[in-house]
């Protein structure tokens, strides 16, 4: 029985079309087929214009609400203005509903006011993805906001300086959240007839410098403790150089790069040659010896601005930006030579393959390193121990396809 009938047969999604090529076969790609209801659609606006469009109470648990989990996930300053959203909004409005029951409508629009600024900070971060110039916004105005309230509400006001300078240290850079909290010290002291005594002053100075510097502790460890994470998540345990999340990032960064500035961009996929034969005759650890010493290897002779990955085994990435093609050559040239010279594993000499190419107009990361892993396959065939370029690759390919002559 063949590979093909033991497929379990499924019926096809109604809510998703799967595109037929002009051979009859079914493409795996499924296309979403979106059709609105204008009582219950449901609109997510992310960075670069609409994420979804869909509809239902179901397309919001199963499609929608894992869209907003993992896009606050990935950026903590997003996620802490979302809480800091709503959390001010719950904890305002009700005070902005009373006092208008009470006929101070001024102390009442003021508390709005604030509350549309914070929720209208939270929505440009969310729909722009600038998440730190928002927080800087969102600082400014509850820095500005507490520093007025104790004219408009009294001592009664005083109270909300103390969540302001907390607040800060969550929205803001440590510095300019200290810089903040300084001028709310300040300007809330300026406000005479606040303070009853200077001692109460002298209290509220204390007080408001302590919480400040516990906040700042907090962040500070919070920030490094979050920054050794990311470092853990990015780096390949063994090897220490970057691994295939890292390799991700760069590249779609590198590209983001080179669509605005032009600038060229070599890439290049490396493999240990035959050294399944390291592990399987000296054991693992040899091998590991091996593939730490080729990272070093790399390392040494290449810039600071360029990058090393391991994306699994044997086999390294290097990314080299503002790079032309003479100069990719020529960096792998002294990769390849260095390695010819000292990689040593316990059966002797080690070599590498190289695939390499550049970026190109239309590529997407993926099609990137495709490539460049395709020139690397080249590498291997024609005898290891080698660089080869995706150009010679398409050669080699044209030079093996037999040419089609139409009939007279």
């Amino acid at each position: 029985m063949s590979r093909a009938s033991l497929r379990p047969v499924t019926k096809p999604d109604p809510g998703f079309s799967v595109p037929v090529s002009r051979t009859g076969t079914r493409s795996p790609v499924r296309s979403p087929r979106v059709v609105p209801n204008p009582a219950t659609s449901l609109r997510i606006q992310g960075p670069g214009g609409l994420i979804l469009a869909s509809s239902g109470v179901p397309a919001w648990n199963a499609v929608v609400m894992p869209i907003i989990v993992d896009r606050l996930r990935s950026d903590l300053r997003l996620a802490l203005l979302a809480l800091f959203s709503v959390l001010s909004s719950t904890a305002i409005l009700p005070f902005a509903v009373y006092r208008a029951l009470q006929g101070q409508w001024l102390i009442a629009a003021f508390d709005l006011l604030i509350v549309m600024l914070v929720t209208g900070s939270f929505t440009y971060a969310w729909r722009t993805g600038r998440s730190a110039a928002a927080g800087i916004v969102g600082v400014a105005v509850i820095s500005a906001a507490v520093i007025v309230i104790p004219a408009l509400a009294g001592l009664v006001g005083l109270l909300w300086v103390y969540t302001t300078l907390i607040a800060n240290f969550m929205l803001a850079r440590i510095r300019l959240a200290a810089i903040a909290n300084a001028m709310v010290i300040a300007g809330t002291l300026l406000h005479s007839g606040l303070f009853p005594s200077k001692s109460m002053a002298v209290a509220f100075i204390a007080t408001a410098l302590l919480v400040s510097f516990y906040s700042s502790l907090f962040s500070w460890l919070t920030e490094n403790q979050r920054g050794q994470l990311e470092a853990l998540a990015s780096r390949d345990p063994l090897t220490g150089v970057g691994n295939r999340r890292a390799l991700e990032q760069e590249l779609q960064a590198a590209m983001a790069l080179h669509n605005s500035a032009g600038q060229p961009i070599g890439l290049a996929v490396f493999d240990l040659d035959h050294f399944k034969q390291v592990n399987d005759e000296h054991g693992h650890d040899a091998g590991d010896r091996v593939l730490v010493a080729f990272a070093d290897l790399v390392q040494g002779c290449i810039r600071k601005r360029d990058r090393v990955f391991r994306i699994g085994g044997e086999e390294f990435v290097l990314l080299l930006p503002g790079t032309d093609t003479g100069g990719l050559e020529q960096a792998l040239a002294k990769v390849l030579a260095r390695v010819r010279s000292n990689l040593r594993g316990p059966g002797g000499a080690v070599t590498v393959s190289i695939g390499a190419t550049l970026l190109k107009p239309g590529d997407d990361w993926t099609t990137w390193l495709a490539r460049a892993d395709a020139a690397l396959y080249f590498a291997k065939r024609n005898g290891r121990d080698r660089i080869c370029t995706d150009d010679q690759a398409a050669a080699d390919v044209d030079r093996r396809v037999p040419a089609v002559v139409s009939p007279a």
